[in-house]
């Protein structure tokens, strides 16, 4: 495959990185930094030459604390507080990233989407081609399957993200189904959550004084504001807990569920909301505790278990 007109450069940055890479295990563990170390860990033709002369260049041009210890024959950095000047990432770094892409490409717009391809494909041209092609075909080889049925609204997404990272209000007209009518709203967005394939924002509302969930798929139409808001103490943390979803506020009650049948033999591989617990009574039963704040959701929980779960009466 041919290389890029930029190659030159790429490759040289990606010397940079390796190089830099190497020295910081040496420092954190230990193992040695050498001549032949660097030389295998740029994985391309380099010879000692050109090895001699970007270590030069990295300490002349990029002001890099780079020692030798010609007892130990070992490269390494004189102090800690030098750092690349650019994002460094290695490349397991990187097929993380690829993996994360994936993952939230189904429920992101296709504008957001598009721009974190091109973010990925800015980070892999510091990678050899054949690692390049490499992460690009891992992440063709995994794939994230949503909601089969995805909610609308996803054109409010980025200009609502905006409007949180600058902290602007916005104005909006969202529909309610139970007045079937269309009202104005300003609104201070805080917090994006996605569940489920569906996407809700939660903030202030100026009208009701109160902090409500709105569906994105209900806006009808959005503009953001040049009125930057009062930012209020918030906690999304704080905001859900005990919820299951998207349904918050009332007390917490305690509930149990009985999982019987296939319910109950699989209970062992799934990972169960925070502040639940799972209690093995016998080979084909299973009790879940904790604490939530409306039943409705516990009951379309429990519906996906296909009549292995009951919801068992308070304990007196």
């Amino acid at each position: 495959m041919a290389r890029k007109p930029y190659s030159k450069m790429r490759s040289q940055l990606w010397k940079f990185i390796e190089i830099n890479r190497q020295l910081r295990e040496q420092k954190r563990t230990g193992r040695p930094c050498t001549k032949e170390t660097l030389l295998k860990g740029l994985r391309y033709d380099v010879n000692e030459r050109t090895l001699r002369r970007t270590l030069e260049l990295m300490r002349d041009e990029l002001g890099a604390p780079i020692v030798y210890d010609r007892l130990l024959q070992t490269y390494k950095l004189q102090h800690d507080d030098w750092r690349m000047p650019n994002i460094s990432l290695d490349e397991a770094e990187l097929q993380v990233l690829a993996t994360a892409i994936q993952a939230v490409r189904p429920v992101l717009p296709k504008p957001m989407s598009e721009r974190l391809d091109k973010l990925l494909a800015k980070l892999l041209d510091a990678l050899p081609l054949s690692r390049c092609d490499a992460v690009r075909r891992a992440q063709g080889q995994i794939e994230f399957v949503p909601a089969p049925i995805l909610s609308k609204g996803m054109e409010w997404l980025e200009p609502l993200y905006l409007a949180i990272l600058d902290r602007y209000s916005v104005d909006m007209v969202y529909h309610v189904p139970s007045r079937d009518e269309n009202t104005r709203r300003r609104f201070d967005p805080y917090y994006l959550r996605n569940v489920q394939s569906i996407w809700y924002v939660v903030g202030y509302d100026h009208f009701t004084r109160h902090w409500p969930i709105f569906k994105l798929a209900r806006i009808r139409e959005l503009t953001v504001s040049e009125d930057l808001y009062t930012v209020k103490p918030f906690s999304a943390a704080k905001y859900f807990k005990n919820s299951l979803g998207i349904m918050v506020g009332g007390k917490p009650q305690h509930v149990r569920i009985r999982l019987t049948g296939y319910a109950a033999s699989t209970a062992e591989e799934y990972v169960w909301p925070d502040g639940f617990t799972c209690r093995r009574n016998g080979p084909g039963e299973v009790i879940l505790s904790g604490q939530i704040v409306h039943m409705a959701e516990l009951l379309q929980w429990t519906v996906a278990f296909q009549g292995d779960a009951e919801i068992l009466p308070e304990e007196k």
